[in-house]
């Protein structure tokens, strides 16, 4: 089994999605700063092949979030996860993806922006993607919906 962590936000849909995962996982307490300080503090302890982050997403209904790119100001990074693999993934298991390329203003960018800076600057091996998926209140089938996800990571 490939080195994997999976993250979510404490009180949101990434939480119970990252509980269900029988990967290493890190629940973050929806802090811009503590929260890039405890996923860089793991990652000073810890290598990991993938690192999966979630977040939800408001207004979206049954479908998942490919973030490409965190930014801070003009400034941008885009992941070198190649997730086309994983995009085809997600549509052999039926579930609607958009490709994003702006992580948000708040919380997941900046966590998404600190850790692939750090990947980068450590020259690490690392693969970052996040991934913003719904509030649980917009998805139809909740456990369903969280299998899927974890059963693509799985399979990738």
């Amino acid at each position: 089994m490939r080195n994997i962590l999976l993250t979510g936000f404490r009180r949101t849909s990434s939480e119970f999605l990252v509980k269900k995962a029988d990967y290493q996982t890190m629940i973050l307490p929806n802090d811009k700063v503590l929260d890039s300080q405890l996923l860089l503090a793991e990652l000073e302890l810890q290598h990991y092949e993938y690192i999966f982050s979630f977040g939800q997403k408001p207004n979206i209904k049954d479908k998942v979030y490919v973030e490409t790119v965190a930014r801070n100001g003009k400034n941008s990074i885009p992941t070198d996860f190649d997730y086309n693999k994983l995009l085809a993934a997600l549509k052999t298991e039926k579930i609607a993806v958009h490709i994003s390329n702006n992580a948000g203003t708040s919380f997941c960018n900046e966590l998404y922006w600190n850790v692939l800076s750090y990947i980068r600057s450590r020259q690490l091996k690392t693969k970052m993607l996040f991934l913003h998926i719904p509030f649980c209140k917009n998805i139809t089938a909740v456990e369903a919906f969280f299998d899927k996800i974890l059963r693509v990571i799985e399979n990738y």
